[in-house]
């Protein structure tokens, strides 16, 4: 579009009051806890590229986060996040900071992230299978080779997906 014609529509105030009204109903907040968990959890990036178990861990992130895209996605206007999640996640977060735990800073980055599924029968089993990318199952099973652990990884994220949409569709049945 060319500059003229956007500075005469700015000036009978047809642009902009859309995309204002956009930013005052985003989820600050909720978005700032989700930046600061991500930030304690930053060591994340480093262990999926250096620990042989733990390489390609992001793949498991991806897939574990599809039910979280796809909500999103399907449901753009409701996009509050859950309270109760959020406060976890800056009391785990802080906790882990105090205790130097990577292990609660990256439980603190779950709960931000799961805050922004509502909580029910199908999140809980989501939630329990975030550690297919964390390096605790790397760390647990370091005796297996490193190609089985990422199938693991695959299939654990895989099943934390499949079960907060399989009960989720078994609840709408029955509701």
């Amino acid at each position: 579009m060319r500059l003229d014609v956007c500075r005469r529509r700015a000036a009978r105030g047809e642009t902009g009051g859309a995309s204002v009204k956009a930013l005052r109903t985003w989820p600050w907040v909720e978005l700032a806890v989700l930046a600061f968990a991500a930030w304690l959890a930053r060591d994340l990036l480093q262990a999926w590229h250096h620990s042989p178990h733990d390489r390609l861990g992001w793949l498991a992130l991806l897939v574990w986060l599809s039910p979280l895209a796809l909500r999103l996605e399907q449901a753009r206007a409701e996009t509050a996040a859950n309270f109760y999640l959020l406060a976890a996640a800056i009391a785990c977060g802080l906790l882990g900071q105090l205790t130097e735990i990577h292990f609660l800073n990256h439980v603190a980055l779950v709960l931000a992230l799961g805050a922004w599924l509502p909580l029910s029968r199908g999140a809980v089993p989501w939630l329990l299978s975030a550690v297919a990318w964390l390096p605790l199952l790397g760390w647990a099973l370091a005796g297996c080779a490193s190609d089985l652990v990422l199938i693991l990884r695959l299939l654990l994220a895989l099943a934390g997906a499949t079960s907060f949409w399989w009960l989720k569709k078994r609840v709408e049945k029955q509701g």
